[in-house]
């Protein structure tokens, strides 16, 4: 009898439980569909199609930007006034799982992030670029100037990835085994999207972007490739990568947050001291501190490119 109240009582979760996977399903559309009518341009690139946007003269110095983990380039197109306007051609593209781009059936990895950077550049015929990473996108581009030290002119990161990343407990769920999928979805990708409005700013532009940003977890592939970043290497340390490009001798500059909660000030600040000398500059006001500090970010990185160029 009590064998029996066990396995109805499990039979009754289980079942509870797919449910309520099944109803939390968000995922709707195909990524294509998604960015129809987005104004990007693509790229058919060897694990999928990439999504790119490119401000400025073809024949300039190249920067190219990179997101990072769920904010996609839409959140970073307001850099591009102003480095074009200070003689760069800007490349913004959305890294694959997130935004216009395709959810591809390799798993996500920091060597997939590498080497999607790696095709589009290939597609854009450039060779040696300015990379300028945030967050996760910072151990995209670090990740890239450790292997190919040669096409990168300079390096700038923003609260760049470094030692791991602080997350909420609602999103570490998503680590635990077999069941780490159910609880992505029901536990983990809410908070993501939560974590997500933090940033938006209460403007036109801003509600646009928090559009934008909730719109694209409705792509089918979403979840899998989110909850494939928090649970395998893209989050891990990288300072490896940073011994490795401070020995190649490539230019570095770090912009960072002294009470940013996800990247801790002191691990950029052990990075920054792997280098002989980064330019660092330390601002307040956390992960997001960019926020209102746009214009002054680009002047600073324009800067430190002419220094190193001129």
């Amino acid at each position: 009898m009590i064998f029996k109240l066990v396995i109805a009582i499990v039979v009754l979760v289980v079942g509870g439980l797919y449910i309520a996977y099944r109803v939390a399903d968000r995922e709707t559309k195909t990524a294509a569909s998604f960015r129809a009518s987005s104004g990007y341009e693509t790229a058919a690139l060897q694990h999928g199609t990439t999504a790119f946007r490119t401000y400025g003269p073809v024949g300039a110095p190249a920067i190219i930007l990179v997101h990072g983990a769920t904010l996609g380039s839409l959140t970073y197109q307001d850099y591009a006034a102003p480095l074009v306007a200070a003689g760069f051609r800007v490349v913004l593209y959305d890294q694959y799982g997130r935004g216009f781009s395709d959810r591809t059936d390799t798993p996500f990895s920091i060597d997939l992030m590498r080497a999607q950077l790696d095709g589009l550049m290939d597609h854009l015929d450039l060779g040696a670029v300015h990379l300028y990473g945030v967050s996760l996108g910072g151990a995209i581009v670090a990740r890239f100037a450790a292997e190919h030290p040669e096409r990168v002119i300079t390096l700038g990161l923003q609260v760049p990835v470094i030692g791991g990343v602080n997350v909420s407990r609602s999103v570490m769920v998503a680590r635990l085994p077999i069941i780490g999928p159910l609880l992505a979805r029901l536990y983990a990708i809410p908070a993501i999207i939560q974590r997500g409005e933090s940033f938006s700013p209460e403007t036109e532009t801003g509600q646009a972007l928090m559009a934008h940003f909730k719109e694209q977890f409705a792509v089918m592939g979403t979840e899998r490739m989110i909850t494939q970043m928090i649970t395998g290497d893209a989050l891990s340390d990288r300072m490896d990568d940073h011994r490795t490009i401070a020995a190649a001798g490539v230019p570095v500059h770090f912009a960072y947050a002294s009470d940013d909660p996800e990247i801790p000030a002191a691990e950029v600040e052990a990075a920054i001291a792997v280098y002989n000398a980064a330019d660092a500059h330390q601002f307040t006001g956390g992960h997001f501190f960019s926020y209102g500090k746009v214009d002054e970010l680009a002047a600073l990185y324009a800067a430190f490119i002419e220094s190193q160029t001129r």
